[in-house]
């Protein structure tokens, strides 16, 4: 057949993002069954984040970033912020464009570029997709880690301006929080998108040496701010009053290094035999924490969806489905920056060697801007001192984005099929 080699790859992406779909079904049904409590679904979810991601975080980046491939994150890095920022100057011009409400803005401009893509590529190396983009001798295991490990600075990147510009996106109500007032209640969003309890579970000594560590940080970037005039001083401290850039930062720079110095590489992320002394117990344990997070927090994300459908009926006054809103997330999440992305990506990695020669890594920038928006959305509502019609009103939106996020099974085939392209014209 002559549309084989299309129609392979799209079955395979079909899937994958329906065994993606399933997962978060199976969370909702839980919930709905009574199966779960919402406390418990709100400290998994914190666990997953303050936890199981940076111990993902950890071992993924130190495995995969050593002097050899450390050229390859950069343009991840400028991608990510290149992405976006321009998501965010779409998403206020179509707001403002088609009369849509604020919340549209942040919708259109933060997708979910950590559960939903690593869970993603688990489910392609299921049904064999990504054999299609492999180098020569190199396993599907080995290229969905370094894919990982791409997505998971992505997240860092995208999670963090969405703490600094987020807030202000539903500023424009008339409010007039004070500086230290918007700080604070900044903080407060951050807490209620990783969803924790205030007591942690961690030993006394340990949380006493997070403490102090985040404070070196915090300390470091105050004093580096005080060079620069205070206007712009808020706006390069804003990500550090939030506990999730604190955990995620530490984790990105102490997976830096050990991935970057030999010595503590070949310390913890060789075989014992070739040196690697701390492979087989303690990176192997801290793996087995990062391998939680994927699965399980696609799950609690389809349990906190259940609870939203409750409240929704319980409350008869939820609003209605905004058709206009939806639409356009949807055609900016799931149309033109899938478009865009793979036609840019392709375009660089064919006439240029900006982005290196690894097919992952051409496959992972295409993919990155794709798929639904994040769950921060909600905790933006609040922040904004949203009606609780207008918190039900996104609620549903982002039921709705996350049952039609199947449709990035396209996106998936476009980035597998140019990245083949490029693969073998350059092989």
């Amino acid at each position: 057949m002559p549309n084989k080699g299309l129609v392979t790859p799209f079955l395979g992406a079909l899937q994958a993002c329906v065994s993606v779909l399933l997962t978060m079904c199976y969370g909702f049904a839980a919930r709905r069954l009574h199966l779960i409590h919402e406390t418990t679904i709100n400290d998994m979810l914190g666990l997953g984040v303050k936890l199981l991601l940076p111990a993902l975080l950890i071992v993924r980046l130190g495995e995969q970033l050593h002097l050899g491939t450390a050229m390859n994150y950069i343009p991840v890095i400028i991608w990510s912020v290149l992405y976006t920022s321009a998501s965010i100057a779409l998403g206020h011009s179509l707001s403002r464009l088609l009369s849509l409400p604020q919340w549209v803005t942040p919708a259109c401009s933060f997708n979910n570029t950590t559960s939903l893509p690593l869970l993603l590529l688990r489910s392609l190396q299921s049904v064999g997709s990504l054999k299609l983009i492999l180098r020569h001798g190199e396993t599907t295991s080995s290229a969905i880690d370094r894919a990982q490990s791409y997505f998971l600075v992505c997240g860092v990147i995208s999670k963090t301006i969405a703490y600094i510009v987020g807030p202000k996106m539903l500023q424009d109500r008339g409010d007039s929080l004070s500086t230290s007032e918007e700080r604070h209640r900044t903080t407060s969003i951050a807490e209620d998108e990783q969803l924790t309890e205030e007591t942690s579970l961690l030993p006394q000594r340990v949380q006493q040496a997070r403490t102090s560590a985040g404070n070196l940080v915090r300390q470091s970037t105050h004093w580096l701010g005080s060079l620069f005039p205070h206007r712009v001083k808020q706006e390069l401290l804003a990500p550090f009053e939030s506990p999730f850039a604190d955990v995620a930062i530490i984790c990105t720079i102490l997976g830096t290094v050990l991935g970057l110095v030999p010595l503590l590489h070949r310390a913890f992320f060789f075989d014992e035999e070739d040196g690697g002394i701390f492979n087989a117990w303690l990176t192997a344990s801290v793996s087995n924490l990062g391998g939680l997070f994927t699965t399980l927090q696609i799950f609690m994300v389809g349990c906190k969806l259940g609870i939203t459908f409750e409240r929704m009926v319980a409350d008869g006054h939820s609003g209605g489905i905004p058709v206009k809103a939806i639409t356009t997330i949807f055609v900016v999440r799931l149309v033109v920056w899938p478009a865009l992305s793979v036609s840019l990506i392709y375009g660089l990695a064919k006439r240029t060697r900006l982005l290196g020669d690894d097919p992952m890594l051409w496959f992972s920038m295409m993919l990155m801007p794709a798929g639904p928006p994040a769950l921060v959305i909600s905790g933006l509502a609040e922040l904004s001192q949203a009606s609780e019609v207008e918190k039900m009103v996104i609620a549903k939106t982002l039921t709705i984005m996350y049952a039609l996020s199947p449709f990035v099974c396209f996106s998936i085939t476009g980035a597998l099929k140019a990245s083949e392209a490029v693969l073998k014209e350059k092989g």
